[in-house]
């Protein structure tokens, strides 16, 4: 299988490991979400459970039991909700499993992703099998987030931190894989992450930013008019479009003290005109707390919680009483 350009370094040292028989009983990868994490996860979990090691043969019956997603001997541990977290049930779950006999002899391979989202109690069970490991089980733990790990995880852990390329590298190959010129916000606005980017060119996705940061525009000119546009655009996927917003605050401000990027998103200028800086700097603080709220609270009104924000450019009292929702 082929792995993504920015994971051959890091790939390059996992069979050093191979090639040393010197695996460790836990290894901790430490990726930005949205980089393509899961092909070198498959094939760091293959050369364990294939006859042939790091050269990922294809046809042995490891090889074929993974293509099949059946491999008795292979587990991927995650939340059973997004945003959730990882149960110690799960956990006591998965340490039964390693403590097992291999089906096939070999190793057992467990990934627990994201590791960071183990509550408490998961870590510490985890803890006590990381401490004795059982012999021939390889534990992969996948993060985005190290300083939400437990200390006394990461001690158990090798760490394997994967370096993000750069933009340049991401915009060249973006453009290979879609046979398109690629606007370099594009790429930041994925948070330089290449899949997420891939994902969001092939999804159109950029034609709904450009339109949410049209009607963010018309909203500061006209208010009355256009709030209700914008939240209906927002409600189309609400933390989506509030993290869009949140880059665009975000470049609005740098504007004011002359510290842009070298890429600026499309209207941030025009924002940062028609702003001040002390409103653009509460507003961003706003939208903060108010995507951790909906992140956190599934359940939340979102489209009054957004419109509530909203009201709050410039401090219009006739949009704070929504009637209208």
């Amino acid at each position: 299988m082929s792995l993504y350009p920015w994971f051959q370094q890091i790939w390059q040292q996992w069979c050093q490991t191979l090639a040393h028989n010197s695996v460790s009983p836990a290894t901790l990868l430490v990726v930005k979400e949205g980089m393509g994490e899961a092909t070198f996860i498959e094939a760091a979990a293959r050369s364990l459970l294939c006859v042939h090691g790091s050269e990922l043969c294809g046809y042995c019956h490891g090889c074929q039991l993974m293509d099949s997603q059946s491999h008795p001997d292979f587990h991927w541990v995650k939340p059973e909700q997004e945003g959730k977290s990882i149960t110690v049930d799960m956990v006591r779950q998965i340490n039964q499993i390693a403590q097992e006999s291999s089906q096939f002899g070999g190793y057992r391979v467990i990934v627990i992703q994201p590791a960071h989202l183990m509550n408490e109690s998961a870590a510490n069970a985890l803890l006590k099998t990381l401490e004795e490991p059982p012999s021939h089980c390889c534990f992969i733990l996948v993060t985005d987030c190290i300083d939400r790990v437990l200390p006394t995880i990461l001690s158990r852990c090798r760490q394997l931190h994967v370096s993000e390329p750069a933009h340049t590298v991401v915009a060249e190959w973006l453009a290979r894989e879609t046979g398109q010129d690629i606007a370099p916000y594009m790429v930041k606005l994925n948070d330089y992450a290449p899949i997420r980017a891939l994902h969001f060119i092939q999804s159109q996705e950029h034609k709904n930013y450009l339109r949410l940061v049209e009607l963010f525009c018309h909203f500061l000119h006209s208010p009355l008019q256009s709030i209700h546009a914008l939240v209906d655009e927002i409600q189309m996927s609400p933390l989506v479009r509030l993290t869009w917003l949140w880059y665009l605050l975000t470049d609005a401000q740098k504007f004011h003290f002359q510290t842009q990027d070298e890429i600026v998103l499309p209207k941030s200028e025009e924002v940062a005109q028609y702003l001040s800086y002390s409103m653009l700097y509460q507003q961003y603080r706003e939208l903060i707390t108010l995507r951790h709220r909906l992140e956190v609270h599934r359940g939340l009104n979102s489209e009054l919680l957004v419109f509530d924000w909203l009201s709050k450019f410039k401090g219009a009292p006739c949009l704070s009483t929504p009637t209208a929702i």
